[in-house]
């Protein structure tokens, strides 16, 4: 049975400690295929909670929590400060020096090649745990992020989102998120489940 939405609590900029690496597995949860195929193709698990962990800003995210437990996780870039980073210290540490200066080259997935605004919110990912998928839970994290950007007078907050993913862009859509570009990947992102993306924008 899945839990309501309505029962759980949206923190913004603060996870407790010990929630921090339960929001990596949430976010682990919803971009493993990229993470595993594309971005950092870890040795394991383990290994991918290790980087994240060490590069994650905690405080560029919000959580969906309910009862001690991370549902959500919506992580955004706000000018120069952003929720997923890759340590290269960290990617040589894990990788040798060829192979975590490749994987620092491939996080460019998760960025937007186009120069982000200084009054301008940018999604960089959003993942919801399986049994909470459908309850609203991305949604009451969305407008979370629209009133922490109308607080700071942000103008618009962009994403990006795959073209295998058409449930989420109509979400977008319905939302308020309009179309503005297009990013093809081709055969590269192929095992990761996708060949290209939209980026879309919603007016604040």
């Amino acid at each position: 049975m899945k839990k309501k939405s309505q029962s759980t609590s949206i923190l913004l900029g603060h996870v407790p400690e010990e929630l921090k690496e339960a929001s990596i597995d949430v976010f682990l949860e919803g971009f493993g295929r990229k993470v595993d195929h594309l971005m950092l193709k870890p040795r394991d698990r383990t290994q991918a909670k290790r980087v994240y962990l060490d590069g994650a800003d905690f405080t560029s995210a919000l959580y969906a929590v309910s009862e001690g437990n991370v549902l959500g996780v919506l992580g955004f870039q706000y000018r120069r400060k952003k929720f997923i980073n890759l340590n290269l210290d960290t990617l040589k540490e894990e990788f040798g020096l060829l192979g975590g200066t490749v994987r620092k080259l491939s996080g460019s997935v998760f960025k937007d090649l186009h120069p982000l605004k200084e009054d301008e919110l940018r999604v960089q990912v959003i993942s919801v745990s399986e049994e909470v998928r459908g309850t609203g839970v991305g949604h009451r994290l969305l407008e979370a992020l629209f009133a922490y950007g109308r607080t700071r007078h942000c103008t618009g907050v962009r994403l990006e989102v795959v073209n295998t993913n058409p449930d989420a862009k109509k979400l977008y859509e319905a939302m308020g998120f309009r179309t503005c570009g297009f990013l093809p990947y081709g055969p590269i992102a192929s095992k990761a489940g996708f060949s290209s993306q939209y980026r879309m924008k919603k007016a604040l």
